[in-house]
């Protein structure tokens, strides 16, 4: 495989994702035109719509994923890189690892809705946290139960193997593995998309690639993922 496919297949994700969410973006933007929705209601309405179909997020993992799968040469390296050792090796070690992982996203992440909050809501939480509320509070229930239930683990997994497996493993062949990891985190952070979030994803996929160079295996970077993202959408998305 060239350097070329290598990039493209790790920034693939971000172009579909772009695709998508525009696609829907789009269609709610005619419509909402159509009905005469005022202009600063046209971004909550698009909000909703994206947060409804969200679904089209795991497609992507899963089948992009797939593909990366056959590209390093089938089950059997991801099977490797998932082993149980990760943990059972020494448990006490992998289990405090797992939690400092989930600390430090969940630390990063909230930082950045600060952030967010000083910016865009002269830093008000109550503001901030309406403005969540009314986009996720008339959500349908099957996307309150795919932002628990699926989406997390289709990015835990499937991600995992996008950036940190393909693209450590085989972008460090042609950049040498500080490189590597720094592509693969900026990889990671735009396919979230372009906000402060970008920056807070850039900075996780970071430390979970270096976590990984570490290591070289899965198993317990998955685990925190998956983690962090049934705690942060059950937070922002179901309780909000």
């Amino acid at each position: 495989m060239g350097k070329g496919k290598a990039l493209l297949v790790i920034f693939t994700p971000f172009i579909l994702n772009m695709i998508c969410s525009n696609v829907i973006a789009m269609s709610y933007v005619a419509g909402a035109m159509a009905r005469g929705v005022p202009p600063e209601k046209i971004g909550i309405l698009v909000a909703k719509a994206i947060f409804t179909y969200n679904f089209y997020w795991s497609v992507i993992q899963v089948g992009w994923g797939l593909y990366v799968v056959k590209l390093l040469g089938g089950w059997d390296i991801v099977k490797e890189k998932y082993s149980i050792s990760d943990i059972s090796e020494k448990p006490s070690v992998s289990i405090a690892l797992i939690i400092a992982l989930i600390l430090l996203s969940q630390g990063i992440i909230m930082s950045m809705q600060y952030v967010n909050c000083l910016i865009y809501y002269q830093g008000s939480w109550e503001k901030y946290l309406e403005y969540w509320h009314e986009i996720t509070s008339d959500l349908p229930l099957f996307s309150k139960i795919y932002f628990i239930a699926i989406a997390p683990f289709t990015a835990g997994i499937f991600e995992e193997i996008i950036w940190r497996l393909f693209g450590i493993e085989v972008l460090e062949k042609y950049f040498g593995s500080n490189k590597a990891l720094i592509v693969q985190a900026l990889a990671f952070a735009i396919w979230h998309g372009f906000s402060l979030h970008t920056i807070a994803t850039f900075i996780i996929g970071l430390i979970y690639g270096y976590t990984y160079l570490k290591r070289r295996k899965l198993l317990v970077i998955s685990t925190a993922h998956v983690i962090t993202d049934i705690i942060g959408f059950t937070f922002s998305i179901v309780l909000s």
